[in-house]
């Protein structure tokens, strides 16, 4: 049984997470700039990535949820949240990797082009999707109520964290390439994106140990 303590800063951290997520989604809608990217001259967060936070963050709270012995609730809404996230960032992984467009970066918002270190307006970058197909690999394996399922969340809540305090770093050091910015090939991952990563994935690891 993971514990108590851990369970509970799981479960503050993934409302953090649900709640910037929907924040951000409201900066979109409503052109609140503050809300997007911080600064106009910040990096701003896709909407599809807004939307994928708030699946994530719903999607660790429910393996939390299924921690704590309420497994046929939590799988009902991890088997939601997961095939959102797969079909959402699988779709653009995969087209990003292709590199054909298939539009599902305009479904539900229209990016205008000249983002700031953006190369297709509204997809994020390779490494944002890949930590949320990462994220739902953990919804899928906790429904699946694997016994060993400590070891793999804790190796799937490290490569969150990591890839997202790189990009940390790379703010702060201003190293482009840290942040996964390369012109022409892959845009960058926001600040506030990696930011959100470290929670979900420190959320993960929390979940990994037993008492």
């Amino acid at each position: 049984m993971v514990p108590e303590n851990k369970r509970r800063i799981a479960k503050v951290l993934s409302l953090v997470v649900v709640i910037a997520g929907i924040m951000v989604m409201i900066g979109w809608k409503f052109d609140i700039n503050i809300l997007k990217s911080i600064s106009p001259a910040w990096i701003s967060m896709k909407f599809d990535t807004a939307v994928a936070f708030v699946a994530g963050g719903i999607t660790l709270y429910f393996i939390i949820r299924a921690k704590e012995g309420a497994f046929d609730q939590a799988q009902v809404a991890l088997s939601i949240t997961s095939l959102i996230i797969i079909l959402l960032m699988g779709i653009l992984f995969f087209s990003t990797l292709l590199g054909i467009h298939t539009g599902v970066e305009d479904i539900f918002i229209k990016e205008p082009a000249g983002g700031i270190k953006t190369v297709i307006p509204g997809r994020p970058s390779l490494p944002t999707m890949l930590n949320f197909i990462l994220i739902a690999l953990a919804g899928i394996l906790t429904m699946l109520n694997l016994k060993k399922l400590q070891p793999k969340l804790k190796i799937i809540g490290l490569a969150v964290v990591i890839m997202g305090v790189l990009a940390v770093i790379g703010y702060i050091l201003n190293a482009p390439l840290l942040y996964y910015y390369l012109p022409g090939i892959n845009s960058a991952m926001a600040l506030h994106t990696a930011i959100l990563f470290v929670l979900l994935g420190i959320g993960l690891l929390c979940l990994s140990s037993e008492e």
